[in-house]
C-alpha cells in the first residue's frame, strides 16, 4: 500500500476566519462568546477522543479504508481544536471477516511497532497533546465455538487502551450471543473498553416482541460484571447506544468511554462518496499517482474544515442526557489525560513504558 504523504498543516479555525474575512463579513462577536461557553462546557466532560484510527487502520490485508490521516496530522489537528490527548484504537483483522491472529502476524507486529512509535512521539515532545497506543480488537466466536478477542494477550498487553468491540460476526444479533461474547470480553483481563455495546441491533425494526424482551434481558448482567471488573462502557457518537441502554448502563455505575471513533475528519460532512473508489484503490494498495492527488486534495478540504456541527451537535446532546441521569464527568475515563492514566494504570493495574512515562514525565496523576 502508497503511503500517503504528509500534508501541510491547515488550521481550521484559521481558515474560516480567512474566508469570512475575504467575504468581507464582520466577525461574529456573541457566535464567538457561545463559543467559548460551549468549549468550556464540553471541556468539563471530553478533553480527548479514546478511540480515533490513523493510516495505520487501513490494512492491505483487508483492503478497506479504515483511517486516512497519519498519526502526527491527528494530533496536530486535535491540538488545535482544543483536545489534550488522543488514544490510536487501531483495527485488527478485517471487522467484517475476524480472524484469531497469533503473535508473529504482521498485524499483530504492527500493532507492538505502532505502540513504540507513540511513545517515540511523546518522549520527543514536539506536541502540546499526548497519545495513548491502542487497538480495536474484534470479538468473535473461535472455530470451536469459544467467544473471544482476536488479538492475542501477549500483544495486548503492551498497549496503553484496548478496546474490544463486536461486528460482524456469526448470530450477531441473538441475544444469547450477545451475553456469552461480552462477557468472555468483559472477563478478558487486557480489555479496558467495550466498544460500541449494542451496535446497531436497536435498529432492527423486523424483530418480534419476544426478541426484544430476550435481548434486553441479557444486558443487566453483562452492566453489573463490568462494574465488577472495572470496564468501560463506550458511548460511540458513530453508533450511539440506545437510550434504555444507556440509562440502564447509568443506573449500573458503570465508567464510560465518551468516543467519536474517527476514520475522518469531519466524517458525517457530505462529499465523502465522491473518492470512495479512489480510497478503495489506495487501501487495496492499487492507487496511481493521480489517485494519490485526489486523496490528498480530500484530506486537506476535510482538515480545513474543522469537526463540523453535526458531532458536536451529538456529543452535547450526550452529555445532556448523562447529566440528567445524574452522571458526573469522574465516570467519563477521558474526560481528561489524569483520569484517563488514572483509570489506566491505578484501576486497571496496567504499567506499559508509555504509561509510565506520562505519569511521571507530564504529572498525569489525578489529584
Amino acid at each position: 500500500m502508497r503511503e500517503l504523504p504528509s500534508i501541510p498543516y491547515i488550521d481550521p479555525q484559521e481558515e474560516a476566519r480567512k474566508k469570512r474575512d475575504q467575504a468581507g463579513l464582520p466577525p461574529k462577536e456573541s457566535e464567538a462568546g457561545e463559543q467559548r461557553e460551549l468549549t468550556k462546557y464540553i471541556s468539563k466532560w471530553w478533553q480527548g477522543d479514546a478511540h480515533s484510527h490513523s493510516t495505520k487502520s487501513t490494512r492491505e490485508e483487508t483492503g478497506d479504508y479504515e483511517g486516512l490521516y497519519h498519526p502526527q496530522e491527528i494530533m496536530k489537528y486535535y491540538q488545535r481544536i482544543g483536545l489534550r490527548f488522543v488514544a490510536f484504537s487501531e483495527h485488527s483483522s478485517n471487522p467484517r471477516n475476524p480472524e484469531k491472529l497469533s503473535p508473529a502476524d504482521p498485524i499483530s507486529q504492527s500493532l507492538v511497532s505502532g505502540a513504540k512509535e507513540i511513545e517515540e512521539i511523546n518522549r520527543e515532545g514536539n506536541f502540546d497533546i499526548i497519545a495513548f497506543s491502542s487497538v480495536e480488537a474484534n470479538i468473535m466466536f473461535d472455530d470451536n465455538g469459544k467467544a473471544i478477542v482476536d488479538v492475542p494477550d501477549e500483544i495486548l498487553a503492551k498497549l496503553d487502551l484496548v478496546v474490544a468491540s463486536r461486528h460482524v460476526i456469526a448470530n450477531e444479533k441473538e441475544p444469547s450471543a450477545i451475553k456469552e461474547s461480552l462477557l468472555a470480553t468483559v472477563r478478558n483481563g487486557h480489555v479496558d473498553v467495550i466498544g460500541h455495546p449494542d451496535r446497531y441491533t436497536r435498529k432492527d425494526k423486523e424483530k418480534s416482541p419476544e426478541y426484544w424482551e430476550e435481548y434486553w434481558s441479557v444486558w443487566q448482567e453483562i452492566l453489573d460484571e463490568m462494574v465488577a471488573q472495572n470496564k468501560a462502557f463506550e458511548i460511540n457518537l458513530n453508533c450511539q447506544p440506545s437510550r434504555k441502554l444507556l440509562e440502564m448502563a447509568a443506573n449500573s455505575g458503570v465508567r464510560f468511554s465518551l468516543d467519536l471513533d474517527a476514520h475522518d475528519f469531519n466524517q458525517y460532512k457530505s462529499g465523502g462518496k465522491e473518492v470512495t473508489g479512489e480510497k478503495k484503490k489506495w487501501a487495496a494498495g492499487d492507487a496511481n499517482d493521480g489517485d494519490i492527488e485526489i486523496l490528498n486534495k480530500y484530506r486537506i478540504e476535510r482538515m480545513t474544515s474543522g469537526p463540523g456541527v453535526r458531532i458536536i451537535v451529538r456529543l452535547v446532546k450526550v452529555l445532556k442526557k448523562l447529566e440528567s441521569l445524574g452522571v458526573f464527568p469522574d465516570r467519563v475515563i477521558n474526560s481528561s489525560p489524569e483520569n484517563l492514566v488514572n483509570f489506566l494504570t491505578e484501576v486497571r493495574g496496567k504499567s506499559t513504558s508509555n504509561l509510565m512515562f506520562l505519569k511521571e514525565k507530564h504529572g498525569l496523576i489525578r489529584e
